[in-house]
């Protein structure tokens, strides 16, 4: 899946997999990605690569609440070490605005449940 994600037209297959697939199928992708230990190698290459961090992108985009928790997790260990890739500074860009929207998120479930 790596190879794949880092073709140019394979990408997309890669993507649409990702979007049109069952949450099964999608979880398949995500264990792929995050790989069999802690380092995080196919998720490292991924990041860095000019088609393969789109694929990163859209496993963001269309992944559950606790697979995207697990992912950038996984990803905020990189942040720093990103910014010094080209497309790496796409994944820290799309990292800090789920985070702000999930901060925004969090501020409004707790205003909602206080009764504000």
């Amino acid at each position: 899946m790596v190879q794949m994600s880092q073709h140019k037209f394979a990408s997309n297959v890669v993507e649409k997999c990702l979007e049109f697939g069952g949450p099964a199928e999608r979880q398949l992708l995500i264990n792929e990605i995050l790989g069999d230990t802690d380092d995080n190698e196919p998720l490292q290459v991924m990041m860095k690569d000019q088609f393969a961090n789109y694929v990163v992108q859209k496993v963001l985009e269309t992944c559950d609440d606790v697979q995207r928790e697990t992912l950038l997790s996984r990803i905020k260990v990189h942040l720093h070490a990103l910014k010094k890739y080209t497309y790496g500074k796409h994944i820290v860009a799309r990292v800090e605005k789920l985070v702000a929207a999930g901060e925004r998120r969090s501020a409004t479930h707790s205003v909602h449940k206080v009764g504000i």
